[in-house]
């Protein structure tokens, strides 16, 4: 196996999560459940690049056409959006790959910034394109780039956010950037930090849906085998802590002092002995979730979870964590709600009358937990996170 970021075959397995379903194909009967299928989940870690990625690559096709994530659900996402746009005034036209239902369309399009996306989702893509953001429904590749070109001139501004964790192919993807986007133009790539995921044991960020898990190393290598300069990087605090990435299309700019922070961090703390540690607690952690929720049962005490992201799947699965444990999970998405999780079946319920008679609520969108507090009236219900499971105050 080579990596398919730099191509070397300085590559070792490093995580197995055992056998997975797709994490963001929720089941709606029993039809469906039967047809499901799982696939060994090994992740794998580049010593060259210092990048990590699923052995398996699922069909793009398969994932991502029918798609049940829709961003504008998320309060603070869409605050987050909000701020990026008013960053971004400078630009004379912007293209968002991977743009949603117009999460940041939308705040751009009120600045009156020249701006289109696309989203390889049809029904998530019409969403936008109902609200009247343009929006090309179809894989960021070689054929959209020549369609979008007919109709407009080169960007000077790529926004790439939680896209490139997503690809089947990188080298590919970074070839088409550099084709699409003007000389001396800008891409900024916003991604989960893979280090984040080591330190924090996120175990639970590994999933089908995004083979991916990009170092600053990894980007940075990635972009410099098609001329363009990795030349800044911001901490950003989405998805329980990312980083937002700055890329020239051009090799003559400066790289900021934080850039050269996280780099030089990078060459001493990212290793192959960093994820022997990470295994060995993994499990630990998933066994200690699994027997409080045992006690919980013994108890008689009534556990739901809240919030439905990708997470769940591999949290679940991996703990062998099914309705008998977790009555049902709330989700503030329609696209999910009715639904089963992946793999283990548990019911996905509106918020709308299922907020009474709960003693403990796991708290899988734990990064939005402020926000889910005020929702329970009940000041006697216990918020956890689950892994690491602790006590949410």
């Amino acid at each position: 196996m080579k990596c398919k970021v730099c191509t070397s075959k300085k590559i070792y397995e490093v995580i197995d999560l055992g056998r997975q379903p797709l994490a963001n194909k929720y089941p709606k009967n029993k039809y469906e459940i039967i047809k499901e299928k799982k696939y060994k989940l090994k992740v794998f870690f580049c010593k060259k690049c210092k990048a990590s990625q699923i052995k398996k690559i699922v069909n793009r096709n398969i994932l991502f056409e029918d798609y049940y994530y829709l961003s504008s659900v998320n309060k603070k996402l869409k605050e987050h959006f909000e701020n990026l746009s008013l960053k971004l005034k400078k630009f004379d036209f912007v293209v968002d790959i991977g743009s949603n239902d117009g999460i940041l369309l939308s705040p751009l399009k009120k600045l009156n910034i020249n701006s289109i996306g696309i989203d390889p989702s049809k029904n998530v893509g019409e969403i936008a394109n109902k609200k009247g953001l343009k929006t090309f429904i179809g894989f960021f590749d070689k054929r959209m780039v020549e369609k979008i070109l007919k109709q407009y001139q080169k960007p000077d501004l790529i926004v790439a956010s939680s896209v490139v964790t997503h690809l089947e192919n990188p080298i590919l993807f970074s070839k088409n950037i550099k084709k699409f986007i003007k000389k001396d133009g800008t891409l900024i790539i916003e991604i989960e930090y893979l280090q984040n995921f080591l330190k924090n044991i996120e175990y639970e960020r590994f999933y089908f849906d995004r083979p991916f898990y990009y170092s600053a190393h990894s980007i940075k290598e990635l972009f410099k085998n098609v001329g363009m300069k990795l030349f800044d990087i911001e901490k950003i605090d989405v998805h329980g802590g990312s980083l937002r990435f700055y890329i020239k299309n051009s090799l003559n700019c400066k790289i900021t002092k934080r850039c050269e922070k996280i780099l030089n961090n990078e060459k001493q703390n990212l290793n192959l002995s960093i994820f022997n540690l990470f295994n060995k607690k993994i499990y630990k952690h998933s066994k200690y979730l699994k027997d409080q929720l045992i006690k919980f049962k013994q108890n008689n005490q009534n556990v739901i979870g809240y919030g439905c992201p990708a997470r769940v799947s591999t949290i679940t699965n991996f703990s062998k964590i099914s309705s008998d444990l977790i009555k049902f999970i709330i989700d503030d998405s329609p696209l999910k709600q009715n639904r089963f999780t992946p793999g283990m079946h548990i019911k996905i319920l509106p918020r709308k009358n299922n907020l009474s008679n709960i003693d403990v609520v796991i708290v899988f969108a734990y990064e939005y937990f402020k926000d889910i507090k005020k929702i329970f009236k009940n000041k006697n219900v216990i918020f956890f996170k689950p892994i690491p499971f602790n006590k949410l105050l």
